[in-house]
C-alpha cells in the first residue's frame, strides 16, 4: 500500500518542473559495526568507563552497608527493560532506568553531574547494554567527580555469583 503526504506532490511537481531541487544520496562515511564490535570499541577507546565484575560490586555494597558512610556507597543502575526487571527481580537497592529512556530521565533519579562525588555503577542482563549507558552517562557528564562503572556479566554474573535478588514487588 503506498501512502501519500500532502506535500510529496507539490514537491515532486516542483521539483520536476524546475529541476532545482535534486539531492545526492552518496555512502555515509560511517561503516557498519556489530553490536558486539560497538561494545568493544566503546571499552577500548572511553577511559572514563570502568568495569568491575559481581564479586567486587557485592563487596562495596557489603562494606558500605556495614559502614555508616551512606555517600561512599555506589549508585547502582539496572538498565534492563522494565518486563526484565518484573520478571528476575533487581540487585537490591538498584535504580531501575531501563537503557531506552536513561538520557531524558536521568536527571529525575541520579543527583546532577556537576554534585555527584559517588560511583555509579550500572548493569544489564550480560554486561553489554550497560556498557552503552554508561557511556551515556559519561556524555552527559556523569564521569567528573565520580566513575561510572559497567558490571561485567551483568544481572546473570550476579545471580551466579550467589548474591541477593529483591523482587520488584517488595521494592513498592
Amino acid at each position: 500500500m503506498y501512502f501519500r503526504t500532502a506535500l510529496s506532490r507539490p514537491v515532486a511537481s516542483f521539483a520536476a518542473a524546475t529541476g532545482s531541487l535534486t539531492r545526492s544520496f552518496g555512502t555515509s562515511a560511517l561503516a557498519y559495526k556489530s553490536f558486539a564490535a560497538l561494545v568493544k570499541e566503546i571499552k577500548a577507546t572511553n577511559k572514563d568507563i570502568h568495569e568491575m565484575g559481581p564479586q567486587e560490586l557485592g563487596a562495596a555494597l557489603l562494606q558500605q552497608s556495614s559502614s555508616s558512610e551512606a555517600a561512599d556507597k555506589p549508585i547502582v543502575v539496572d538498565c534492563r527493560e522494565m518486563s526484565e526487571i518484573t520478571k528476575t527481580g533487581t540487585i537490591p537497592g538498584a535504580l531501575p532506568l531501563p537503557r531506552g529512556i536513561l538520557e531524558r530521565d536521568v536527571q529525575k533519579f541520579l543527583p546532577n553531574p556537576e554534585q555527584n562525588t559517588r560511583n555509579i555503577v550500572v548493569y544489564c542482563a550480560g554486561g553489554f547494554r550497560s556498557v552503552l549507558a554508561a557511556e551515556s552517562l559519561v556524555r552527559l557528564g556523569y564521569a567528573t567527580d565520580g566513575k561510572v562503572t559497567s558490571l561485567e556479566q551483568g544481572f546473570d554474573g550476579w545471580v551466579k555469583a550467589g548474591f541477593p535478588v529483591q523482587d520488584v514487588a517488595s521494592k513498592k
